[in-house]
C-alpha cells in the first residue's frame, strides 16, 4: 500500500495530483465532484488538494502545503469567486458521500473527518488581508467555556453548543449538554453525518443568488 494518512496531502491520489499542478486551471479542472452520486477515491483526493490551494490563495494555506505547491500558488493571483464557490460546493460534496467517507468510516479513528473540518474552517475565513473591521466594531471575545470533548477553552469566535434531549420516560425528558469545538465533534461521529458550516459574505451570496436566479431562468 502507498501513502496512506488522514491529511490532505498523507496519500498518493492527493499527491499525484499535487504534481500535475501548474495553474489555476488545473486547479479547476478537479471540481467536478459535486454533480457526482458516488465520489472515486482519487477523485475526492483530488477535490482535497483543489480546496487547499483555493484556501491558500485566500491566505489560509495547511500547514502541511508542499513548499513546491506553495510556489505555484503565489502566481496564481486572486482567488474568483465562482471558483471559491466551487471549492465549497465540491469538498462539501467529498465530506458527505463516496469512498472516501466509507473507507474513514472503516477506519473509525475521527481523524480524517477532523482534518477535513479544519479545511472547511480555513475555507470559511475571510481572505487574508482583506479590509480589517473598524477598531470601534470589537469583534467576539474569546470564549473560555470548555468543548465536552476535548476539555480545551473554545477560544476565539468558537461557539457551537450541543443539546441532548432525554426521554427518560414517556412523560419525562431533560436537555443536557455544552460547548463543542466542531472538529472534535465532527470527529466522533461517523463521516457520512459530520455537520457542515458554510459561510457567507454578502459578496459570495450575491454572487450564489444570480447563480440561483440564472438556473431557474426559462430558457429561450
Amino acid at each position: 500500500m502507498g501513502a496512506w494518512g488522514s491529511g490532505s496531502f498523507e496519500n498518493d491520489g492527493a499527491l499525484d495530483f499535487v504534481f500535475e499542478i501548474e495553474s489555476v486551471a488545473d486547479v479547476e479542472r478537479a471540481l467536478v465532484a459535486a454533480g457526482s452520486e458516488f465520489i472515486e477515491l482519487d477523485e475526492g483526493c483530488s477535490v482535497i488538494v483543489a480546496a487547499e490551494c483555493i484556501a491558500a490563495m485566500r491566505g489560509h494555506p495547511s500547514q502541511d502545503l508542499p513548499d513546491d505547491l506553495a510556489g505555484k500558488i503565489s502566481t496564481f493571483g486572486k482567488c474568483p469567486i465562482a471558483l471559491y464557490n466551487k471549492a465549497r460546493e465540491n469538498l462539501s460534496a467529498v465530506m458527505s458521500r463516496g469512498e472516501l467517507v466509507e473507507l474513514w468510516a472503516e477506519e473509525g479513528s475521527g481523524d480524517w473527518n477532523r482534518a477535513v473540518t479544519e479545511l472547511m474552517e480555513r475555507l470559511n475565513k475571510p481572505v487574508g488581508g482583506a479590509k480589517k473591521t473598524p477598531k470601534l466594531k470589537k469583534g467576539p471575545a474569546p470564549n473560555p467555556s470548555p468543548c465536552i470533548f476535548c476539555d480545551k477553552p473554545m477560544g476565539d469566535g468558537a461557539f457551537h453548543m450541543l443539546d441532548i434531549t432525554i426521554h427518560e420516560d414517556d412523560i419525562s425528558s431533560s436537555k443536557q449538554g455544552g460547548w463543542v469545538h466542531l472538529q472534535c465533534l465532527n470527529a466522533a461521529l461517523h463521516p457520512k453525518h459530520m455537520f457542515q458550516t458554510w459561510d457567507f459574505d454578502d459578496e459570495l451570496l450575491d454572487f450564489v443568488m444570480k447563480k440561483l436566479r440564472a438556473e431557474d431562468a426559462p430558457d429561450d
